[in-house]
């Protein structure tokens, strides 16, 4: 290893990979090398990669690192690019502390997270149930569902009548759509859709179905091979459902949020009325109920009042 290139290793590493990956994480590792680590530390060897080099291309990246040239990277795609880089390495059998700082990374400060994305405020919600509600259509109803379930949207647009059990009120989540693409190591590369398992083993779950959700399910109940949200027998894949869920907005002049924001919006409501956060978790399909309390638990003021008031 002593003279390997990262190129060389990266490449190696990444076909391994291959075989003990979903087919969109080894997309994703692999749009990540080509368009980013290889290209900063492609020429180096192996061995001479240490914090002080991650440190500065950190940094390069945050300030131009978007290969439009229109400025930097979020911190969010910097760490994934730095796990997937600390990934390679460590399979390189490299000594940990070559490529980790005593303190970590540092990622610079990027201000304010994403305004648009935030739970409803209850009269904004109420203003989103009553639209659906007037216009009722198996593309409205999928935004409901979200709303009363928590649903990540590649679920969603997966989900087929047989996966929904109208007897035991319960939607069986086994499969998720994603448009994947492949960078080719010489040209763009192309993009395909994929039917798959859900992110991660707790994303497969059960998830109960409200009275509010089940009587209006039992009017749009078809054959097992239609999807839910198209009304027949083919699906519509994440991108174009965010499309519609976008004019669904501004054709009832409702306030904007992303549509992940809709799941947010779930996690939040059954927080702040009462339920556990195991239970949440699970209902969300996290994979540890930390990553539940890092996103939804945010005490509020009147709550740290009286938490200080309990001494």
């Amino acid at each position: 290893m002593e003279n390997v290139l990262f190129e060389e290793w990266a490449k190696k590493w990444l076909e391994e990979k291959k075989n003990y990956v979903k087919e969109s994480t080894y997309c994703n590792y692999r749009t990540i090398l080509i368009n980013h680590l290889i290209p900063e530390l492609g020429k180096y060897c192996v061995l001479s990669i240490n914090s002080n080099e991650i440190q500065k291309i950190m940094l390069k990246w945050s300030n131009n690192g978007r290969l439009d040239g229109r400025g930097g990277l979020s911190n969010k795609s910097i760490k994934d690019m730095i796990v997937v880089l600390k990934m390679c390495l460590r399979d390189a059998q490299i000594d940990e502390s070559q490529i980790k700082n005593r303190g970590g990374s540092l990622y610079p400060d990027k201000g304010k997270k994403d305004p648009n994305l935030f739970a409803l405020s209850e009269q904004s919600y109420n203003l989103y149930i009553n639209a659906i509600l007037k216009d009722l259509k198996p593309e409205s109803l999928g935004i409901l569902m979200c709303l009363y379930t928590g649903i990540r949207i590649g679920e969603l647009c997966a989900l087929q009548w047989s996966d929904i059990n109208m007897e035991e009120r319960l939607i069986s989540v086994t499969k998720t759509i994603q448009r994947i693409y492949l960078k080719s190591w010489e040209s763009k590369g192309k993009t395909y859709i994929n039917i798959s398992k859900p992110k991660s083993l707790k994303s497969e779950r059960i998830i109960p179905i409200s009275d509010a959700v089940y009587k209006i399910l039992q009017q749009f109940r078809m054959d097992d091979s239609v999807y839910v949200i198209t009304g027949k027998e083919k699906f519509i894949e994440p991108r174009l459902y965010r499309k519609h869920y976008k004019n669904f907005i501004e054709q009832n002049s409702l306030e904007y949020i992303k549509f992940h924001g809709l799941r947010h919006t779930f996690a939040t409501r059954c927080i702040r009325a009462g339920a556990d956060y195991k239970t949440v978790s699970e209902l969300l399909g996290h994979a540890s109920v930390n990553l539940t309390l890092n996103l939804y638990v945010h005490p509020h003021l009147e709550e740290k009042r009286k938490c200080v008031n309990l001494l």
